[in-house]
């Protein structure tokens, strides 16, 4: 990691996480590579970078809270298959954060939902948020717990809007 002393460590909001997912204390193995950063679809379209992520955390930075990263994850695990350390769960820790942003009264601003809904349905709809193909295609059970998330945040009746937008748009093009 980057040269830090260890007065700049708190590791109190760790232990919150880390009590809270037991699989979250894995995240202190980060050797901060970049792969992670490297191979993410949302790294490539916004500011999300899961190594800043992991060492807010570890420094006890509770405004990883407030932050619009934590809200670009499509929680698709490929910085879990590309991690040379094995059982760091980048998208459960995220997860995590954003139950404890809602916790703590933050949640997402409007803008930084707006943005995640339109990577969401092109993720969905497409299989891809950036040119580049995301690689091997998803499991069902993969695609089935991004439908569920997607369900429970309500984004399946953008979908659904933005269907009935395209169709007339469809419509009125062969007119």
């Amino acid at each position: 990691m980057d040269d830090y002393t260890d007065l700049d460590w708190n590791w109190e909001f760790y232990e919150e996480l880390v009590d809270d997912v037991d699989e979250n204390k894995n995240i202190i193995q980060c050797i901060s590579c970049g792969k992670c950063v490297g191979d993410c679809p949302a790294a490539k379209v916004s500011n999300f970078n899961s190594r800043k992520i992991i060492i807010k955390v570890l420094r006890g930075d509770k405004s990883v809270l407030k932050d619009s990263d934590i809200w670009y994850c499509y929680l698709c695990e490929r910085c879990k298959r590309v991690c040379p350390k094995e059982n760091i769960n980048i998208p459960l820790l995220i997860i995590n954060l954003r139950n404890e942003s809602f916790k703590n009264g933050y949640g997402p601003k409007y803008n930084d939902l707006r943005k995640y809904v339109e990577m969401s349905e092109r993720f969905l709809t497409q299989g891809t948020v950036v040119e580049d193909p995301l690689g091997d295609k998803l499991p069902q059970e993969r695609v089935d717990e991004i439908y569920e998330i997607c369900n429970f945040a309500r984004i399946k009746y953008v979908f659904k809007a933005s269907k009935s937008d395209q169709s007339k748009k469809n419509k009125k093009k062969t007119k």
